[in-house]
């Protein structure tokens, strides 16, 4: 074989060094590509699932930045934000870690912006690569961390102390996406009189799940929280006007001479309980709140002061409890009577032995009461549900919710019942469902009901009677039913 020209090695070697100028543009370009995939180092989120990892947003955000994607990355180690600046209309990124606490905070923001969101995708994307991947961390601490957050799931009492509801909720399969986002949601929670974990654990464990509920739901609400005193339990913040929240519940009897009634097994039953029996229960723990004279506190002089309430007295009350409440606070009694709305006053509550005045907004003292917020959904399902559309459950744990919503139509006379599978792609839940504001004609301080805009609100005068607003088709109340797939 005769040998190649000095012609034809130089054409070859021109050769040789144009392919590996073309593998190496390919090779960048490959990198560059992997760079600026974000799906490379985690996986997209929605914003429900977001939310269940980073809900404390400083409220001043949402009204400066619009969020556009949501990412986990490095396996929930880091989050990633993709924002529009409403502003100058353009696109950036925040990088999110967790502090001492374990709560996501802010650790890195972009210093550029960009005229379109794929773009702002692909600089975050580069971020991590260049600065964490590799590189991550589990706590990046922040100087301005308080003392906060807990495991509720270590055991700090006996287990022959435990209250049933928390032994169910720790120990149980089908309840792995409640345990989840609790221990999200407490990862910022401050425990001020230092017992939480063990009330939470004891018999004070739905009291202590209720005030969970509340936290979740007032900074969702996009409440500023400032709990810098013990009592009450929430003092917030809506634009600068201060508001105060001071957890209540309705709990089982400890009076063996006056033990609670079974549980309604009929309409009738039902009709029965809400005329005295439940006014009683709602009105103890109230009039002791009330005993309690939070108004005379100078941090609260002046501000508005809301009693927050759950029904917790037996396991199945917040499915038809609520319409007490009303009655008893206002002292008015509405019920459809032959398929036609009926109207009295009512001027007391008596059963067993015990009698209470009707009309709690009316006792004395109490117009330094602002309002009475009302739920029947802080419970164990509620936490669980929550927890498996944001997907911090397992797959193999199916839920299916049956209930009755409000029926926004001005003439309905009754609710509408719904059954919903929660792997439905069209299913919807949030923290608010179900709450409602029940306003004090006679307030000293009103509260503004801008600040709880995503809730219901009753108002009630002599002239107009009851008024307000409903959430369409809100949840009057529901039961999950919960089922472990068995895998073949």
């Amino acid at each position: 074989m005769a040998k190649p020209s000095k012609k034809e090695k130089r054409k070859r070697k021109s050769k040789a060094k144009a392919k590996a100028s073309r593998r190496a543009v390919h090779d960048r370009n490959r990198e560059r590509k992997l760079a600026e995939n974000i799906l490379r180092f985690g996986k997209k989120l929605n914003r429900r699932q977001f939310d269940a990892y980073c809900y404390c947003r400083m409220p001043l955000v949402r009204f400066t930045a619009e969020e556009i994607e949501w990412y986990s990355l490095f396996e929930n180690k880091l989050l990633g934000i993709v924002i529009r600046d409403v502003t100058d209309n353009d696109y950036g990124f925040i990088v999110l870690g967790r502090d001492s606490r374990r709560l996501f905070r802010c650790i890195e923001v972009s210093n550029e912006f960009h005229d379109a969101p794929e773009k702002a995708r692909k600089a975050l994307a580069r971020k991590i690569s260049q600065d964490y991947l590799g590189k991550t961390q589990d706590i990046y601490p922040q100087g301005d961390e308080t003392d906060a957050g807990f495991d509720l799931f270590t055991d700090v009492i006996p287990e022959n102390e435990q209250h049933h509801g928390y032994r169910v909720l720790k120990n149980e399969p089908r309840f792995e996406a409640a345990r989840n986002i609790i221990s999200e949601i407490v990862n910022s929670f401050v425990d001020n009189d230092g017992h939480f974990e063990r009330e939470f654990q004891s018999v004070n464990f739905q009291a202590r799940l209720w005030e969970l509920y509340l936290h979740i739901y007032i900074h969702n609400a996009g409440l500023m929280v400032e709990n810098n005193h013990p009592a009450p339990d929430f003092e917030v913040s809506f634009f600068g006007e201060k508001i105060f929240i001071e957890a209540v519940t309705v709990n089982p009897s400890e009076n063996v001479s006056r033990p609670d009634l079974p549980p309604p097994q009929t309409h009738e039953e039902i009709e029965e309980r809400l005329n005295d029996f439940m006014p009683i229960k709602f009105g103890s723990p109230l009039y002791s709140k009330l005993q309690k004279k939070y108004w005379e506190k100078e941090h609260v002089s002046g501000k508005p002061i809301i009693l927050a309430i759950h029904d917790y007295h037996n396991d199945n009350a917040m499915t038809w409890s609520r319409t007490a409440l009303s009655e008893y606070l206002y002292g008015i009694r509405t019920r459809i009577v032959d398929g036609k709305p009926f109207v009295e006053d009512i001027e007391k509550h008596s059963w067993e032995g015990k009698e209470i005045p009707s009309g709690f907004f009316f006792q004395d003292e109490a117009e330094n009461i602002s309002a009475v917020l009302f739920s029947n959904q802080a419970t164990i399902p509620k936490f669980n549900r929550m927890g498996k559309i944001a997907g911090l459950g397992s797959a193999d744990v199916k839920m299916i919710r049956n209930g009755f919503l409000y029926n926004p139509d001005p003439d309905a006379i009754h609710p509408i019942p719904f059954s919903k599978d929660l792997d439905d792609s069209d299913y919807e839940e949030s923290w608010s469902d179900g709450l409602i504001m029940f306003h004090n004609p006679n307030a000293k301080n009103p509260v503004d009901p801008d600040a709880f805009s995503d809730i219901s609100h009753i108002f009630y005068s002599k002239d107009e009677g009851f008024y307000g607003y409903h959430q369409p088709y809100d949840v009057l109340g529901s039961i999950t039913v919960v089922v472990t797939e068995a895998k073949e």
